[in-house]
């Protein structure tokens, strides 16, 4: 889990401008309706698209079975990853890309598939909260909740550990009107997303592949994405799948915090036959922990605090939040200590933590070139390119950033060449666009 202490920018008036009208996109009417629909390769054939000025839509845009099709693929670059949203959903809204089963090839040093547990299942399809409350680490599960995502295609490098390298077909649905899935992970037991397939509602089939693209032998696209994924996926990349740091070793450095937390939010980790009562244990844990954490950040003291359930959170354990204090105050004044943001950093350090690899000029190089090979072999080019600089949140480098999105991008019309925008879409330097309107 990627935990951003940082408020996103996005107001009210662009998440409205954003997806116009669309408040409801893709909300099944019950929960008997069919959620796995699929468009054909060979259904795709191309058709006129009529509009109030024909000549200039169709110079910008073609269309296949009422879907619009780019002619030059765009490139929406954002500094905060959750922003990507804003783009994807007013490309559902036109009609660039179908409402559901849609595919996401994902390079990242993270998953971002944590679920919030604060935000509920049916916000899912509305598009206000999604933009308002989602972050970097959570935005991508309540698009395949949603049906906008039926396949996640996670490509990251050996030295990221949350995920093992391989595929996973489960069903992501709601129980309690909290997104849930059936998949016995330790990424998502750690934050208690986990439960039995039969208490899920809403269920639907959700398909997640992790790969290591710095392997020895290096994962082939055409074996990943067959004909129909093509029509389409978003290519979709984080500079920090590039180099990455974990922010949170930072904080109260000088105390040893992070290796503290580690050791009081440590679990064990869950086998399939005890998946359900580890998630439980897990849930019962983190809410104990964080009611010790919101007591400290408003009490400052340990005076009048109910020692917690044994059987939950153990003395050993109590004793060693109590040792993290003493070494807090040792090192910094009261008023910089900040509770709420160690038990963020605390919930991010599971069974693996966070990965930290500031990448080498010479590492950067190879992961250029293996990237660039990647793209070379894919099938087909993506419906549309999605780029996070994950600067601001310290993800990455901030020495490095500049460089290594001038070299993605390179690299991104190199292989695309004229079938890509000259000019990618800064977001985060607040570029004006309009999916319906972009200039060639």
């Amino acid at each position: 889990m990627a935990t951003n202490i940082k408020t996103s920018s996005l107001t009210t008036p662009g998440i409205v401008a954003a997806v116009e009208n669309a408040e409801t996109l893709g909300k099944p009417e019950s929960s008997d309706e069919p959620v796995t629909k699929r468009v054909r390769l060979e259904d795709c054939k191309e058709q006129t698209v009529t509009t109030t000025d024909e000549s200039q839509q169709d110079a910008l845009i073609t269309s296949t079975v009422g879907l619009r099709r780019f002619k030059r693929i765009p490139i929406f670059i954002v500094d905060y990853h959750n922003d990507v949203l804003e783009f994807i959903y007013r490309c559902l809204d036109s009609r660039h890309l179908p409402l559901e089963n849609n595919t996401l090839l994902h390079f990242d040093s993270h998953p971002d598939m944590v679920i919030s547990r604060e935000i509920p299942a049916s916000a899912a399809y509305d598009k206000e909260t999604m933009l308002g409350e989602l972050s970097i680490e959570n935005w991508i599960m309540p698009a395949c909740y949603a049906g906008h995502f039926n396949r996640v295609i996670w490509m990251k490098n050996s030295w990221c550990k949350q995920m093992p390298v391989g595929k996973y077909n489960f069903k992501v649905g709601h129980r309690g009107n909290k997104i849930s899935v059936d998949c016995p992970l330790d990424y998502f037991i750690s934050e208690g997303n986990y439960c039995e397939t039969s208490e899920l509602e809403q269920a639907r089939d959700l398909e997640l592949q992790v790969l290591n693209n710095d392997a020895e032998r290096p994962p082939d696209p055409k074996l990943i994405l067959a004909a129909d994924d093509c029509l389409n996926y978003i290519l979709d990349i984080d500079l920090d799948f590039f180099s990455t740091s974990n922010p949170f070793l930072e904080i109260y450095k000088d105390a040893n915090c992070y290796e503290q937390l580690s050791e009081i939010f440590h679990f064990e980790s869950a086998t399939e036959s005890n998946a359900s009562g580890t998630t439980e244990k897990r849930r019962q844990q983190l809410e104990v922990l964080k009611k010790i954490f919101e007591h400290l950040e408003e009490k400052r003291t340990f005076q009048d605090m109910a020692k917690p359930d044994t059987n939950i959170v153990s003395e050993e354990t109590f004793k060693k939040i109590e040792n993290l204090a003493d070494s807090l105050h040792k090192c910094y004044a009261d008023d910089e200590i900040d509770w709420l943001v160690i038990f963020d950093s605390g919930s991010t350090t599971d069974t693996n933590g966070l990965p930290h690899h500031i990448s080498t000029d010479t590492e950067l190089e190879l992961y250029y070139q293996q990237f660039k090979q990647f793209l070379i072999q894919l099938p087909h080019p993506p419906v549309l390119i999605t780029m996070a600089c994950s600067a601001e949140d310290d993800y990455c480098p901030r020495n490095q950033v500049n460089c290594i999105q001038e070299r993605v991008v390179k690299i991104l019309q190199e292989v695309f060449q004229e079938k890509i925008h000259e000019k990618p879409i800064l977001h985060y330097m607040d570029d004006e666009w309009d999916v319906m309107h972009f200039k060639h």
